[in-house]
């Protein structure tokens, strides 16, 4: 049950974060055609800017262009070899491809060239949790967090990581926090609720299931409404 739980947070997440974007789908792709018209022209007329390949290199990453993205980007810190947004959009490029080590290894590098810039710490994480390396995930999340205590799923990263370690206790108040700051954050409902049914706390994860199945895009999630159903059952 609880592996089923998990793809289905992972699902709807996508579902919260991703779908609803669909919606914009023509337009997105009638601007990012526009705007890949002219970077390529500014690349075509100025060669040795690198702002002109970091900014066309965006274009090719958001139309899913890997290979042509890698080359831009990789062009712009030849010229630009201290700008730091290059080395962290290289590193989303490489986490896109599944060259993790790669990923690590330019996130760190945008952080030293720019250690204000949250975006770099919070995918440094993903990458190291993708990788097993759960505790430099957590050092990571920890450092993103004393630098924004208010960036949204951070915490949420911090508890799954806590949790790949069976840390269970860091994990749920990490998911708590997560609350603390977007009480709205159904993943941290989620994932709360699965963590208290490890502990056989089942009173406190039908609560939070329920608190989960109140946003709109798990209302009609029949497989978490009849789980609901059952821990209330057991209940009474």
């Amino acid at each position: 049950m609880n592996r089923w739980i998990a793809k289905t947070v992972d699902w709807m997440l996508l579902s919260a974060f991703i779908l609803p974007l669909s919606l914009w789908t023509y337009q997105r792709n009638d601007l990012w055609r526009n705007e890949m018209k002219l970077w390529k022209d500014c690349v075509r007329k100025a060669p040795q800017k690198g702002r002109a390949h970091h900014n066309l290199g965006f274009v090719y990453y958001e139309t899913g262009q890997l290979d042509d993205a890698e080359r831009e980007f990789k062009e712009a810190l030849r010229l630009t070899p201290d700008y730091a947004l290059s080395f962290y959009n290289l590193g989303l490029v490489y986490y896109e491809k599944g060259l993790l080590t790669k990923a690590v290894n330019h996130y760190t590098k945008a952080i030293e060239l720019d250690p204000t810039f949250s975006n770099s710490y919070y995918n440094l994480g993903l990458a190291y949790h993708h990788l097993g390396q759960y505790q430099d995930a957590i050092c990571t999340y920890n450092e993103l967090l004393r630098l924004k205590p208010t960036y949204e799923n951070a915490y949420n990263r911090l508890g799954l990581a806590y949790r790949q370690l069976r840390q269970w206790k860091k994990a749920i108040e990490s998911f708590q926090q997560e609350l603390d700051q977007h009480p709205n954050n159904f993943s941290a409902h989620l994932y709360l609720a699965e963590t208290y049914m490890e502990y056989r706390e089942h009173s406190k994860a039908l609560f939070h299931f329920q608190k989960a199945i109140a946003n709109p895009h798990l209302t009609e999630n029949e497989e978490i409404r009849k789980l609901v159903r059952l821990l209330e059952e057991g209940r009474h």
